[in-house]
């Protein structure tokens, strides 16, 4: 495979997309400097009669413009496309009727369907150049890897949206908080409860972490579009960081809680160095550059629940009045 195609795959493998937009943005930015002619994303509608574009980059065919919709071929109503795309003209297998293109110019096309883990197609991903020979088997391979990245990142979001949606439809929605799907305050302290009596009786030894957010120095965290951004992502971060037995919430509009069950105050840092570098691969290199600092209590010996997390939290928040929210995990 030649360099530029072998840099673009190198691009496409990016540790981690922050949602599908990102992702899109991404690979058509990488697929534009390798593969000649334009590049269409295009999302099927609703009722099977076309496919709209949302996204094209390079020089194509004038019809082929974001928000266009494209007509299907045949092949779409119930036919699978070949997993590898169309070299060339060749007829038939097509999700879109690139044929219909031809008098605009567009007499060569690769074409990837966005396809999900159960089968159906979301969505294609093509290439349209008005040379007749323009594409290659290179061109192939690497828009079918940009289009399983893509189909990959499309259904993750569609799982995690659905996964919320069953959170708060079993959860109670007076203790959940709507903007991450996590225990709010009442809700976390009714968890916290728990575990403080366990520990208490000696039964396990558990400890309080208190986290306080911030979306870069200069921003705050209580309303603007980026700083509920840098809560959803501490908030996906920090589950994924924890063991299925601990506990987490979001406490305060910038703050968040976790109860790490069966833990010593000495095997705090492992996890908090877990997160860190979780939370840092998710947001080096790009805004909201989040910003964090931390307090840590032990729930046995706390006179209740509510005095073990506002110890926690004075903790958090000296530290970051006297360090600046010195453990940057954004930077």
């Amino acid at each position: 495979m030649q360099g530029r195609q072998t840099e673009t795959l190198l691009r496409l493998g990016h540790p981690r997309f922050r949602n599908f937009s990102d992702a899109a943005d991404s690979a058509l930015g990488a697929l534009s400097d390798a593969i000649p002619g334009a590049i269409v994303l295009g999302r099927l509608e609703s009722d099977e009669q076309g496919c709209r574009v949302i996204d094209v980059r390079g020089a194509g065919p004038n019809g082929v413009r974001k928000g266009a919709v494209l007509p299907l071929a045949g092949a779409a109503n119930g036919d699978r496309p070949p997993a590898g795309g169309n070299h060339g003209r060749s007829p038939g297998g097509e999700l879109v009727d690139w044929d219909s293109l031809e008098p605009l110019g567009a007499r060569a096309c690769l074409e990837v369907p966005l396809e999900m883990s159960d089968g159906s197609i979301v969505g294609v991903l093509a290439a349209l150049d008005s040379a007749a020979e323009a594409y290659r088997a290179e061109h192939s391979a690497v828009l079918s890897v940009a289009a399983r990245l893509l189909g990959h990142e499309w259904e993750s979001v569609e799982l995690r949206a659905e996964l919320q949606r069953l959170r708060r439809r079993t959860s109670a929605g007076t203790e959940v908080d709507m903007e991450t799907g996590l225990p709010n305050r009442d809700g976390f302290l009714g968890l916290l409860d728990h575990e403080w009596r366990l520990a208490n009786r000696g039964t396990v030894e558990s400890v309080l972490v208190a986290f306080e957010i911030g979306a870069g120095r200069d921003r705050g965290t209580n309303g603007d579009a980026m700083g509920k951004l840098a809560m959803k992502i501490v908030a996906e971060v920090l589950e994924g960081s924890l063991r299925v037995t601990d506990r987490v919430g979001r406490v305060g509009p910038a703050a968040f809680a976790t109860v790490l069950v069966g833990c010593r105050l000495d095997q705090v840092p492992a996890f908090v160095g877990r997160f860190h570098a979780a939370l840092r691969r998710v947001t080096e290199g790009r805004d909201p550059q989040v910003e964090l600092s931390l307090g840590v209590q032990a729930l046995a010996g706390a006179p209740s629940p509510e005095v073990a997390l506002n110890l926690a939290e004075t903790t958090a928040k000296e530290s970051d009045e006297q360090h600046g929210r010195g453990q940057a995990t954004g930077s």
